[in-house]
Parts: structure tokens; sequence; C-alpha cells
């Protein structure tokens, strides 16, 4: 899952996940501190270094290795991490830490409030830094006292940053590996403070961890002696691995798989729990060409069936008309969409606008092009002719950014922990889902304040997602589906951060006789 280089990367947002289990009951044996975890996922690693990560599938493979300053927990709520507590000025201007006492980096230096400046200060100016637009809003640090820290920020901004800090913009570094300028990328050492280190690294191939010595921080850490992480881009081989007794725990979300998987969970033979993704499957859509007219957008929007795409998936791919899922602290959930699939009406807005011909982009090879094959037949039965644009997968997104393409099916819209980044990327940001509207740009700047509670924005959140949807520029379809799957022995599985997002964090995960 490729992240553009066109902001901060994309987060899992907070909220319920909906998880489910095919299996009953759980791991019953005594915990076992010598077992070796085996892990297999989709997305490879290709550097071991938090502030070069260039997509998100790789930030599972460091959470073990480097603490963060806040986490979420399995149902993507914020938790305190190394930082204890925070809170924003009442006027907005800084962002106020509290950190932890009593953690060190395995090298010995103690974090501190030093600590969280140099990393904030690497991250903003090292070279070829991915995080760099994470922490714009950031203008200075002042250390209060060795476990105080105010970020100041530039005026209305900074809302986000405690979500941010959940990934790897969040991941802190000894300050002894900053000024020596270790390279992290293959090799971090003692740099970190998680509850391993690295024994063995092949990019974008496998990764070894061994549990470090000494007692960790967090109690929850650290349960087995070494992780084994391999790469494995192959649903159907994760499987068989799973099956044939070479893996402990791994992920599939591809229909098949997910059926297969249900199975394996009702046989008793494995642990299974599913999860909704975050990201939206929907589809994008440019003011280019008969789009530049609110009525064709408004028919196609009205074409989609949802349930015709999720018959797809075989029925995992959960119908879905908003932008957060329900349970987000932003959502209205007595909203209705209001574009509901009704053919009729979208033939007569096709016929108000003197017709529709649209470009229907997707990834060539990926669960996308069945949907716009779909998508292409619902759109026929409304009058609208689609023509289907193939492209390979890592240029489709960077290029509908770019504004090479009319339109894009895609399920890359993921909601953030927090809703300002979210509008900061999709909505304001590149993706430009607001059409310029000036009135979303105007609620967004003021529910962006940080000196206003949650539930102060909360009103203005749900006003921008209404007027976002109206524009159709994207169309909500549906959540595909995320198994975890796991051998009987693997705890701690169920209320795993960042499932819901197709990847991982397994600090928390442990083993059983």
């Amino acid at each position: 899952m490729a992240v553009s280089a066109v902001g901060t990367l994309a987060l899992v947002a907070c909220g319920g996940g909906g998880v489910s289990s095919t299996t009953a009951g759980g791991p019953t044996g005594a915990p076992d501190s010598a077992a070796v975890l085996r892990v297999t996922a989709s997305a490879p690693t290709r550097n071991l270094d938090p502030y070069l990560q260039t997509s998100y599938g790789g930030w599972g493979y460091i959470t073990p290795v480097f603490d963060r300053l806040t986490v979420v927990d399995g149902d993507g709520a914020l938790q305190p991490a190394l930082a204890e507590s925070w809170e924003f000025a009442p006027d907005g201007s800084y962002l106020e830490l509290k950190l932890r006492t009593d953690v060190s980096f395995h090298d010995g230096v103690p974090f501190d409030a030093a600590a969280v400046a140099a990393n904030i200060e690497r991250g903003k100016t090292m070279e070829g830094s991915t995080v760099t637009a994470a922490l714009s809003d950031i203008t200075g640090v002042d250390i209060v006292d060795d476990h105080t820290v105010r970020l100041l920020l530039v005026p209305g901004t900074g809302v986000e940053l405690p979500g941010v800090f959940t990934t790897n913009v969040g991941m802190m570094v000894s300050t002894k590996a900053i000024e020596s300028g270790a390279d992290l990328r293959n090799d971090p050492g003692a740099s970190g403070s998680g509850a391993y280190l690295v024994s063995e690294y092949i990019p974008e191939e496998s990764l070894s961890l061994t549990r470090a010595e000494g007692a960790n921080w967090d109690p929850e850490a650290g349960k087995v002696q070494a992780i084994e992480f391999e790469a494995i881009s192959d649903a159907s081989t994760r499987m068989n691995g799973i099956k044939t007794g070479a893996t402990d725990l791994t992920w599939v979300s591809s229909a098949n798989e997910v059926v297969e998987a249900q199975g394996l969970g009702r046989s008793g033979a494995f642990a299974v729990d599913e999860v909704q993704f975050r990201n939206v499957l929907g589809l994008y859509m440019r003011a280019q060409g008969d789009l530049t007219k609110p009525e064709v957008r408004q028919a196609v929007a009205t074409a989609i069936d949802p349930d015709a795409v999720s018959a797809l998936f075989s029925g995992t791919c959960t119908p879905s008309r908003q932008l957060y899922p329900a349970g987000s602290w932003s959502v209205d959930d007595s909203y209705e969409y209001p574009y509901t699939y009704d053919v009729e009406k979208a033939r007569g807005l096709v016929e108000a606008a003197g017709g529709a011909e649209i470009a229907l982009t997707f990834a060539s090879g990926t669960n996308t092009e069945k949907t716009a094959n779909v998508l292409q037949s619902l759109f026929d039965d409304a009058g609208i002719t689609a023509e289907l644009n193939p492209v390979p997968n890592v240029q489709n997104e960077p290029r509908y950014i770019a504004g090479d393409f009319q339109s894009m099916v895609a399920n890359s819209l993921s909601p953030k922990v927090d809703p300002a980044e979210t509008v900061n990327t999709f909505v304001t940001g590149p993706y430009d889902l607001s059409n310029g509207n000036a009135a979303i740009k105007e609620l967004a700047d003021k529910a962006a304040d940080p000196s206003l509670a949650d539930g102060e924005r909360a009103p203005l959140y749900q006003q921008i997602w209404d007027l976002t949807l109206q524009e159709a520029m994207f169309v909500p379809i549906c959540n595909q589906t995320n198994a975890t799957v796991s051998t009987d022995k693997v705890t701690g599985v169920d209320d795993m951060p960042w499932a819901d997002l197709g990847i991982f964090d397994v600090r928390h995960v442990g083993m059983t006789e």
C-alpha cells in the first residue's frame, strides 16, 4: 500500500472496528516467554529508519523496536505511550507533552524532553525525511523540564499531532544515534527503547527480532523471545503457511482467502478475527470533461449500487455511504447519503445534462479491476458511457493526484485518527474532494483550531462530511474485510491495532505453551 508524497501518511481512524470472530474462546495454555512468533505480511519493509518510511506497510515491522509518543488501541482510540498525557494551550499556541520518567534507550541514553526535541528536529531537517510535512505545524520546541516539552505551533494548526504521533512520526530514536549520524536503515542497533532488538534484516524480505534484556516500561510488550517477519505478497501462499504450520500469524483481505479463513475458523483449527477496513472503497472524480457538470457527478453517484459491488467480494465488502466509520466522534450517526442508488433518477440526470461520458481509471490486477467492470455496467444502465482505463498499480494514485485522470476506482480513502488530517489530505488537500467549495474550507479552518474541544469540533466536521459528499467528488461504496488468521497458541490478536488498516502492530502479541 504505497503512500504518495503529498502529505502525511495514511492512518487508522478513531472509533469502533466492528471486530467479529469465527472462533469461540481463545488460547488457554500458559504463556510461553521462550516462544518464537512467526509472522507473514503482504507488504515488505524497505528500511528500518522510522523517518524514512515510504509506505505504511513498513510501520508494523518497527513498532516492536521503536516506542512512540502515543498509540492507538484495537478500536483506534488514542492512548498514552512515551507521552503520559498531552494538552493544548488555551489559545492553541502550543501542545504540551508530559513524558514518562522511567524509559531509557537500549544504548543507555535516557528518554526525555531533549530526546523529543532532537527527534522532531531530525524529522524536519534530515535529507529524505518522509515526515517533514507531518511536522510542518511545529515551529519550535521548548523544553519546560526534563520530562515536559512544548511544541510551538503555527496559529490555528496542529490539532492532529497527538494522532500523528501514533505512527512512525512518533517513533523515538536515541539522541546518541542522532548525534552520531548512525544509518538506521539497515541496522538500528540499540537506538530504540522498544521490547525488541534487530538481530537480522534482509530488506524487502525478512526481519528477525530478539527480546531485549531487562525490564521494559510496557509490561504488555516482549511476551515472546523472538519475532520472525517474512514478506509474502501472495495471500494464498500466506494461508498455506498457516495450514502447514510454517506460520503462526498472518492476514488476508481478498474475498477468496477471507472466505477460506472463515471456514478454517468454523472448523476450530485456527483462530480467525475479522474487522472492517477503515479504508473506504469508492470512486474519486475530478471536475474534468463531463464531470465538470454537477448533475453528471450526481448521476454517477446515484447509478452506483453498493450491493452489486459487495457481491463481487462474496459479502466481504460491507456497503458504507460515509467517510468515517460508525462510532467515530466526528460522525453523524443519523446521516443519510444524498445519492442513494436509483437508476431511473440517474438516467434522468444524464438526460438533463445532455449525456455523460467518463474515463474510469483503475489499477490493473487489483481488486478494483472487477469493481470497475461492475461500475461500467451500472453506468451503462443509467445511460452513462464509461471507458475503462487500466493503469499499473504504482501509477494509479500518484497520477490521479497529479490530475492525469478524470476518475479513479480506489480504496485509498483512509480516515485518520483526527479528522483534521483527513480533511488536509483528502478534502481540501491533493485529492480536493471539496471541489474548491469555500464553505468547506472555512469550516475546516475553524474545526482545526486546537483550542476547541472535540465536542465543539464534531458538528463542524459533520457539516464538512455532508458538504463534501454533496459535491459528489467521491462516492463511498463499501469497506472490505481484513481477517487475522493465527494458530490456537497466539494471543492478543483480537484487539490488535491497525488490523483495520490492513497492517499490524504486534507489540503485545504473545504465545502459549
